[in-house]
């Protein structure tokens, strides 16, 4: 009997690989990502690529945990979709004298066994994705040679180990349901769905009821972003995104009796085409499916979030080497004398812009005084001013256009987010420590980087003679080299900053100062760069993961239908509908099963990003840039989306046609 079963099992196993071909692709390129990822955190040369990138292997353990109880999800909703389809022949092998532990053991080594097909066929996989994660890296860091990855025991070990947590519980929880199961529920277990504890006559307004509650979550939630340096309330964040969460699922729960009530409603639109077929078919398909359906409209949302998120980060940090470093590198200090730092950077490298300026303060605080936003008033106790000729050869050297003032004018260069706030103050004019008065012309963000005002925000432009008895403030070296500088150089620059005072603090550690203030562009992009990576990687990890998941679900629940309702078909082509004609109502019935769960995702992932945009703005290159953002994301999930859509129609049409 023993050798039985097991012949049973494999032969088992060869169907289910045919019918379940979408779940083994799915589940090897999960475990595929995870074997790549885990070689990836584990190799040396990542690692030191930037010292930020010591927090990428934490990350990626982190995210692998949560990684693998999304498949454990995964695995466990199609073991028992295949269990239930195949429930009729459990039941049989009952009525046959079959006992049910047999039963149980064979069904559980089917799943083992298609576990062990999907996780050998990872290990080649993953390491061809680890390489082209390796490209990916490469050009990130701009290198000129593709990074070793290596197959090392540690990764193999970790995503067995993964691989072992996942199949053990799944198949633990599969035995224990199994047993509980009769005869009886055997043989009618295929027909069972999902149950609904809401009333009929409730769920025609449960839709609408549920479309406010959203609105309301989404107005609460955009309250949180209303103002630039306004900290929103994670308390409420994740009040009303709870709200959100539970508004999905009342929409996928009561849309189904709402669907039919609405377009069902009239004659005419009733028994237009197969506006019937097609509105009853999907009705039922919802209702009975409902939560899953909500579930997966969630993982959705949370993939198009997830996208979105990693775009603002990307634009945060490209924004922030501008801002930071639009130099190779800006030397500050107190004094003007900047000859060793010259020296030890010509020994590495070419210097091509050399230029040397000062700047003054004015003790009047004529801006400062005026900033009302505490967050925004800076720590220096005076304004900053600088000549209009030095100005003027900063912007040149960053390509931007100069500005022009007259003798008795002013002009304010700031951050973006301070330029609100000054704009609102309308400043007319300033008298300055010396007594001169001037005019303004403008205030602008544009040609602005933060070491320009370390400390304040903003800094006054002044016509050049106007400078006359003002005390000076700090000295600073800009400098481009003909080479891109490093981030193992600016530990090397920063050797010459010798500590200027000490001081111990409350734990009696002693902590040094240097009045010296050192931007190294290549030690900008590495830092920045490293976050980059450690983002990006985590944000695309989790969408892909999300959509393989959905995709799966509503392509092995599309598939199963089209075996299950194969007569409906079979009935149609005897009333004589041709076969053309069968096959656009198919594409039509798949088109709105997959687009359901789009549309709601859609605006909230658009109007969550806009909301967000208010407080990120000041950190991208334009107000407006989010929107490209949205876009170039959504069209990435549609492409892998659109996959999963027409792997389901050509199978659906086959077995249809079969």
């Amino acid at each position: 009997m023993l050798i039985l079963l097991n012949k049973l099992a494999i032969r088992n196993v060869k169907r289910s690989i045919k019918d379940y071909v979408i779940y083994l692709i799915t589940v090897t390129l999960a475990f595929s990502f995870l074997f790549a990822l885990n070689l990836i955190s584990n190799a040396k040369e990542v690692l030191e690529l930037s010292d930020i990138m010591e927090n990428f292997k934490f990350v990626m353990i982190v995210v692998n945990i949560i990684f693998v109880f999304i498949i454990c999800f995964l695995i466990n909703y199609t073991s028992k979709f295949m269990f239930q389809k195949r429930s009729k022949e459990f039941g049989t092998y009952l009525i046959l004298g079959i006992k049910k532990n047999q039963i149980t053991n064979l069904f559980t080594l089917e799943n083992f066994l298609l576990g062990i097909f999907s996780i050998i066929l990872s290990f080649p996989l993953g390491y061809f994705i680890s390489i082209l994660l390796s490209f990916a890296m490469m050009n990130i860091f701009e290198l000129p040679t593709l990074i070793n990855i290596n197959m090392t025991i540690q990764s193999v070990f970790l995503t067995i180990l993964s691989f072992s947590l996942i199949y053990f519980f799944v198949l633990f929880f599969l035995r224990k349901r199994m047993k509980k199961l009769k005869i009886y529920d055997l043989l009618y277990f295929e027909k069972q769905n999902e149950k609904t504890k809401i009333p009929p006559t409730m769920r025609h307004y449960g839709f609408l009821c549920s479309l406010i509650l959203g609105v309301a979550a989404f107005l609460l939630f955009d309250a949180q972003f209303k103002n630039v340096g306004q900290e929103p309330s994670m308390a409420i964040i994740l009040i009303s995104l709870f709200f959100i969460i539970l508004s999905i699922y009342g929409v996928t729960v009561t849309l189904s009796d709402f669907l039919v009530k609405m377009i069902l409603k009239k004659k005419k639109r009733k028994y237009k085409k197969d506006y019937l077929f097609i509105t009853r078919t999907f009705s039922s398909k919802i209702k009975t499916m409902s939560f899953t359906m909500g579930t997966l409209t969630v993982l959705i949302t949370l993939t198009l979030i997830a996208l979105n998120v990693s775009s603002l980060m990307k634009g945060m940090f490209e924004y922030q080497i501008k801002r930071r470093a639009p130099y190779e590198m800006i030397i500050s200090k107190t004094d003007m004398d900047f000859s060793e730092h010259l020296n030890k950077i010509k020994e590495n490298y070419t210097i091509t812009d050399q230029f040397i300026y000062q700047d003054y303060q004015d003790t009047n605080n004529n801006i400062k005084m005026k900033i009302q936003k505490e967050e925004l008033q800076g720590w220096k106790k005076f304004d900053e001013i600088i000549k209009l000729s030095d100005i003027n050869t900063l912007l040149s050297l960053q390509q931007k256009e100069t500005m022009h003032i007259n003798n008795n004018e002013f002009s304010i260069l700031c951050s973006k987010e301070m330029e609100k706030e000054l704009k609102k103050q309308e400043i007319q004019q300033i008298t300055l420590t010396n007594g001169i008065t001037l005019q303004q012309k403008e205030i602008k963000s544009d040609g602005y980087f933060q070491n320009l005002s370390f400390g304040l925000g903003y800094i006054i432009i002044v016509p050049d003679e106007t400078i006359k008895d003002l005390p000076s403030n700090n000295s600073h070296l800009i400098l481009n080299t003909k080479e891109k500088t490093t981030e193992e150089f600016a530990k090397e620059l920063l050797l010459l900053s010798n500590p200027d005072f000490c001081e111990k603090n409350d734990y009696g550690y002693e902590i040094c100062y240097s009045l010296a203030n050192l931007v190294v562009r290549g030690q900008e992009i590495a830092n920045n760069k490293g976050m980059l990576t450690i983002c990006s990687f985590v944000c695309f990890y989790i969408a892909f993961i999300f959509i393989s998941v959905v995709g799966t679900i509503l392509a092995i629940q599309s598939l199963s239908d089209s075996t299950k309702y194969k007569y409906r078909y079979t009935v149609l082509k005897k009333l004589g509908v041709k076969k053309e004609a069968i096959q656009k109502t198919i594409l039509k019935q798949l088109s709105l099963f997959f687009l359901f769960p789009i549309i709601y995702p859609f605006l909230v992932s658009f109007f969550s990003l806009y909301s967000m945009n208010r407080i990120f703005q000041i950190s991208l290159e334009t107000n407006t840039i989010y929107i490209s953002y949205f876009m170039m994301n959504f069209v990435l999930f549609l492409i892998i989306y659109f996959i999963y859509f027409l792997t389901t129609y050509f199978g659906y049409k086959k077995n249809i046609e079969e």
